[in-house]
Parts: C-alpha cells; structure tokens; sequence
C-alpha cells in the first residue's frame, strides 16, 4: 500500500502545470459533494442549537445608535 502510495506521489510530482491543474479541478469536483454535505449538516447543528443562533449577536439585542444627546451625556463625544 505504501509503496502504491509512493509511486502515486512520484507521478503527481512529474505532472505538467496543465496537468497539475486539471487534477486540482478533478479533485474539487469530487470533494465538493461532501464539502456540501457537512456544511448542511453543520447549519443543521446551527438551527438547532440556540447557543449557536446567538453567536455574532450582540448581547442585549439590538441596542439604537445613541443621538448626539445621548452620546454627549456619556462623554463619547468631545466638545
């Protein structure tokens, strides 16, 4: 197994840059299903976990922009 291995790595290593990039693109194409598959399942896990839903919330919910008022009575802006 091993030595296929080795002779395989030996080949690609040979390859021509056209060669080298019809490969990548084979590879690509027979990875993307999967890649798919368990990006769906991860927002499968997403939905399902509120702890999840709430990453890259702010906490609190959705605070307004404070006014020129509000942002002066708390010293954000400099006079």
């Amino acid at each position: 197994m091993s030595r296929s291995l080795e002779k395989l790595a030996d080949k690609m290593i040979k390859l021509s840059p056209e060669e080298q990039q019809k490969l990548q693109l084979i590879i690509k194409a027979k990875l993307l299903p999967e890649i798919a598959k368990k990006q769906q399942g991860l927002l499968q896990q997403q939905i399902k976990n509120p702890q999840m839903q709430q990453m890259g919330q702010r906490p609190g919910g959705n605070m307004p922009m404070p006014n020129s008022r509000d942002a002066a009575m708390r010293g954000l802006l400099r006079g």
